[in-house]
């Protein structure tokens, strides 16, 4: 199945992914593709399987089945070498909704950039990492205060923009967002979310944005999946997707955003749907 209507060659790829805890399958034969320069949704309620298929992509959980590809290399397995983790690293990275712990509170953040610098691009010497990460820290709209910061001195909008710049440190191909935005006041939301969509113009990286907000998924991504229970019940253009759902429960998911018109009646309509498709 591919989200894409124009041909283009994979960026991203995922076939029959499967992830079972016990006796619970948590992602069962989830598929897509993502193209170069694309943005693609992943939505759904809490324990959809969303974030359990984030964690695959970037290699913190192995799927029990199914294949990953990374324009043609094969990504399922669980990286052997240090060598194949770096690789991984430099092809995939992910951004989390609470960036503070993803964040070391004991190093500032130039220190926590230049890390990264360090890992990915051991060839480059001192001067070359600082004008590198001048050049990141520039792209997020932070300066050299918010450079010799530590975390906690920071706000969220900022710590979210450290948490991005970090991962562009690695030059990645994909940048995985799970619940990014989530966390954070809705005016800085808009800022970070203006700044992503910047960024992906300029330096053409895919995007995955895993989150239960139709309104940042309808306003960043070109193509969504909707998941439920692990596995795909809708997927195409998000402009689509959104405007005339097809599955109850994308209907459903819909018509539980408050919003002008809500109507908790029009709920109830798409859980009875919803009830009598899946009995």
């Amino acid at each position: 199945m591919s989200t894409s209507t124009d041909p283009a060659p994979a960026l991203l790829e995922v076939r029959g992914l499967c992830r079972t805890f016990g006796d619970h399958k948590a992602v069962d034969d989830v598929g897509f593709t993502l193209p170069p320069g694309g943005s693609l949704g992943i939505v759904g309620e809490s324990g959809s399987g969303k974030t359990t298929t984030a964690r695959m992509l970037v290699g913190l959980e192995t799927p029990d089945a199914g294949s990953i590809t990374v324009e043609g290399r094969e990504r399922a397995h669980r990286p052997r070498t240090r060598a194949e983790r770096l690789a991984r690293a430099r092809e995939i990275q992910m951004v989390f909704q609470d960036p503070y712990l993803s964040l070391d509170p004991r190093i500032t953040v130039q220190d926590s950039i230049d890390e990264v610098l360090r890992l990915h691009a051991p060839e480059a010497d001192r001067p070359g990492r600082a004008t590198r990460l001048a050049e990141l820290l520039d792209q997020v709209g932070l300066g050299a205060r918010e450079a010799g910061a530590l975390p906690r001195r920071l706000s969220g909008g900022q710590r979210q923009r450290v948490a991005i710049a970090r991962a562009l440190a690695a030059t990645p191909r994909v940048l995985i967002l799970d619940e990014a935005v989530a966390a954070l006041d809705v005016s800085i939301q808009a800022q970070i979310l203006d700044l992503l969509a910047r960024i992906r113009r300029e330096q053409g990286i895919g995007y995955l944005f895993v989150s239960h907000d139709l309104a940042v998924v309808r306003h960043i991504t070109d193509d969504v999946v909707v998941l439920r229970h692990g596995r795909i019940v809708e997927s195409g253009r998000t402009a689509d997707v959104l405007s005339a759902p097809q599955h109850p429960y994308t209907r459903l998911l819909i018509d539980s955003v408050p919003g002008v018109g809500w109507d908790p009646e029009r709920i109830a309509e798409s859980r009875r749907a919803l009830a009598e498709q899946e009995a």
